[in-house]
């Protein structure tokens, strides 16, 4: 019997039951384990090809996986828009801006509100250091890390999604292509914005 088997990147791969206990490659580049059972997949085990570095993070290998999937074409992903439900006919490339700084701060945060039991003098300082850095932008603090999402959208839909303010709503759009929701989730603190196009069709990457 059939077996399937979830890659992080989101893409399922059907395999023989007879590979069962063993590693298959995914076309993203990692190495996934095959249940031995229909249990859930567990998380890619090591990376193949050089682009991945064995000292690497999670994150350094999210974004580099994001990065190959769009010079290869599989990203963006074809599909209806998420802003208007409508057949996704155009793009439109939003930046993903993060700070290490920020991130540190509110890992700590947690850290230090975990080992007091939820709450503590130190936890509470700390928590509102975390959220202030968390607020502020990633230019403010001049550690501003980015990668570029692009997205299928309506093109109807294209000038309105640019004029978006709502960080909720262009997460939530991000988050309908499973690695975009991956990032998202090592990212917890970073800002989005949607990119203006040169006459071209390429990103406008001047600074607002």
């Amino acid at each position: 019997m059939p077996l399937s088997v979830t890659c992080t990147c989101g893409l399922v791969s059907s395999v023989s039951s007879t590979r069962a206990g063993s590693l298959i490659a995914c076309p993203c580049g990692r190495a996934v384990a095959v249940p031995e059972t229909n249990r859930p997949t567990p998380p890619p085990v090591a990376a193949i090809g050089p682009e991945q570095p064995h000292e690497a993070s999670t994150a350094d290998d999210t974004i580099q996986t994001i990065k190959r999937m769009i010079r290869t074409r599989e990203l963006p992903v074809p599909g209806t828009c998420p802003h208007s439900g409508k057949p996704g006919n155009d793009v439109v490339v939003f930046r993903l801006h993060f700070d290490p700084v920020a991130e540190e701060a509110l890992a700590a945060t947690e850290q230090a509100s975990a080992a007091s039991g939820g709450w503590s003098l130190f936890g509470l300082f700390s928590g509102k250091r975390g959220a202030a850095m968390a607020k502020r932008s990633p230019q403010s603090l001049g550690r501003d890390v980015w990668v570029d999402l692009p997205v299928r959208v309506a093109h109807e839909a294209h000038a309105e999604i640019l004029l978006l303010r709502s960080q909720q709503h262009l997460r939530d759009m991000l988050r309908t292509v499973p690695i975009y929701r991956q990032l998202l989730a090592e990212h917890r603190t970073a800002r989005i914005e949607a990119l203006p196009r040169h006459s071209d069709g390429q990103p406008n990457h001047a600074r607002h």
